[in-house]
């Protein structure tokens, strides 16, 4: 049986990738914002759940927008540690999917960086074929932990978000940008 989430999520401000190459280079970079949950779990006994999510800056380094698939493709990590907690606990199932936003576009299917009032096209996946978009619940996992009396289990998982910007796109050189927040929901 799955638990509404009665989650609270904290988003820290996010951390700018700054890193100057030269005036007549684009540099590209989405930043992720991350948070803290607070979830119910099932399972048999009195227990209580918590997770963070946590991601790495995705940089996409100088576009090319000649090449074949625009900036060399480049991959990030979503991370989402858990625990569980429980005065007597046996079988617990925590179930989550993980979304990521659409950032400063109106669409997940259109991310788009930001540069003043320029934009470049991108889109981050949940495939390295970079055929499945990664949007709002696009990864869903689940946790089963065995945890005894008064006792607390813990765990990490790992995923991978993988990017790529679109090709043939001549814009105007710069910083180009994007915020996207990540979302983990039980």
């Amino acid at each position: 049986m799955r638990t509404p989430s009665r989650a609270r999520r904290d988003r820290p401000a996010a951390r700018p990738l700054s890193r100057w190459l030269g005036p007549a280079v684009v540099l590209v970079a989405a930043v992720f914002a991350a948070g803290m949950a607070e979830a119910a779990c099932t399972g048999v006994g009195v227990i209580s759940c918590s997770a963070t999510v946590s991601a790495t800056p995705i940089g996409f380094g100088n576009y090319n927008p000649n090449a074949a698939v625009g900036a060399a493709d480049t991959t990030s990590t979503v991370t989402v540690n858990g625990t569980i907690n429980g005065v007597v606990g046996l079988f617990n199932t925590l179930s989550y999917s993980i979304s990521l936003s659409a950032g400063a576009s109106s669409t997940l299917a259109d991310r788009r960086l930001v540069f003043g009032s320029n934009t470049l096209a991108y889109n981050l996946y949940t495939d390295s074929g970079r055929a499945s978009i990664w949007g709002a619940n696009s990864v869903n996992d689940s946790v089963n932990l065995l945890i005894s009396l008064l006792g607390s289990a813990t765990f990490t998982r790992n995923y991978t978000v993988y990017g790529r910007i679109a090709a043939a796109q001549y814009v105007t050189p710069g910083l180009y940008a994007n915020t996207i927040t990540v979302t983990v929901d039980y």
